[in-house]
């Protein structure tokens, strides 16, 4: 072969190269298929650069094999990730790895900022040809195109995460806008009934619940609920569980302990044992300044009346905890002139710097202090000193908070 030949032979290569570069890039930037890209890089692999097998292997989650052409399917089941460790960079197979990957001479590996992406394998010799390998003639260019390939599958996979994670954010978002609509925020403000509230999901959406019911013109439910756990399980049981009470008191439900019994059922079957709610829950009747009530399982309302404070604690376990309540038992206690202060445990337990928690104190302070001004003014002053409390820290769960002055 001629100097000249041997100049027009590389030019011919060169061109080759870039022009191969081109159709992948041109490919890329065209936003073809995953399965498209990998016919293009093992046409050219094979058909124009003569490799005989070939396994490209990606880190996806998990290590698996992208593509194979002349190679076993157990070799394509192969566990990559000792290989990767010992291939840091190309070259050949050792010795310790012949027996698996029989057939297979070079490992090109794939690394970003020190990750792996992919692991290349090639076998290329054919011991009745006597000619360079095209896997050692090429390897420069080998490399520079299963790179190409290798991030542009990476970048698809990370674009179809991030688009999966906006619609699950926009959902979420959907989600939070539903439950701030089933949240009351008109409450009773007139001569016999003032109330306030704050809810607070940990998260956009919340498994904490409170309303306040006008069944007639002297009698009203009140009710604080919270779910087991967070996030959107939970806001989607507690949705459904408030969908239900508020069914179940316009079917005509006057029992609480038989509503209260039958709501165990329906939480039983739903959560099927899963999920478990804490509900406080009682009838007021403004007539008589009185309330009857069940506390299932939930954190003791705080009852400020007659410059005294005491818990309303009767009632039974939590609702969905078993199939049966082993018991119900009715609570009754005075509220007229009183105001009372109901909230779930994520108020309660948030802790501080030193890791205290916020416990009941505060409340009661609250109470004593604010009650004069008001269930609004109750519950400013709390969560001020709540925030103080927390100093910025996360907030540890759910959060909510019903304060209610009986005349």
């Amino acid at each position: 072969m001629t100097r000249l030949d041997r100049i027009n032979e590389r030019l011919n290569l060169k061109e080759f190269q870039l022009g191969a570069l081109l159709d992948v890039t041109k490919a890329i930037n065209n936003n073809l298929q995953r399965e498209e890209l990998l016919k293009l890089y093992a046409d050219i692999m094979h058909d124009e650069l003569g490799i005989t097998r070939l396994m490209l292997f990606e880190h996806s989650g998990g290590w698996r094999c992208a593509h194979a052409f002349g190679a076993d399917e157990s070799q394509q089941l192969v566990d990559v990730r000792p290989l990767i460790e010992r291939y840091k960079d190309i070259q050949f197979i050792g010795t310790a790895d012949e027996a698996l990957l029989t057939g297979f001479d070079i490992a090109v590996p794939v690394f970003h900022r020190e990750l792996p992406l992919a692991l290349l394998l090639i076998g290329d010799i054919d011991e009745e040809e006597r000619r360079v390998s095209p896997a050692v003639k090429h390897m420069n260019f080998i490399q520079t195109l299963t790179n190409l390939i290798a991030v542009a599958l990476e970048n698809k996979r990370l674009g179809k995460v991030a688009l999966q994670q906006e619609r699950d954010k926009r959902e979420l978002e959907l989600a939070a806008d539903m439950q701030t609509m089933l949240i009351p925020r008109d409450l009773p403000n007139d001569a016999s009934v003032q109330a306030a509230a704050w809810y607070l999901p940990h998260r956009q959406v919340g498994g904490d619940y409170y309303d306040l019911i006008r069944i007639n013109e002297h009698e009203l439910v009140l009710c604080v609920a919270d779910v087991s756990g967070k996030g959107m399980a939970a806001a989607l049981l507690m949705s459904n569980f408030q969908a239900t009470l508020r069914a179940m008191l316009m079917l005509g439900y006057t029992q609480l302990d038989k509503l209260v019994i039958d709501l165990n059922e329906l939480v039983m079957e739903r959560a099927r044992g899963e999920r478990f709610i804490t509900l406080f829950i009682g009838t007021v009747d403004t007539r008589t300044g009185t309330i009857r009530y069940v506390n299932a399982g939930h954190n003791a309302p705080i009852l400020w009346r007659d410059g005294e404070l005491s818990e309303l604690k009767s009632g039974c376990i939590a609702l969905g905890m078993l199939p049966e309540l082993p018991f119900v038992n009715l609570g009754e206690a005075k509220v007229g002139g009183g105001m009372l202060m109901s909230y779930t445990d994520g108020l309660i337990e948030q802790e501080d710097i030193y890791g205290a928690a916020f416990e009941t104190i505060p409340l009661e302070r609250a109470l004593r202090q604010f009650s004069g001004a008001g269930p609004q003014a109750v519950n400013e002053a709390l969560i001020s000193t709540f925030e103080a409390h927390r100093a910025g820290l996360p907030y540890l769960d759910d959060i909510a908070l019903l304060t209610c002055r009986f005349a």
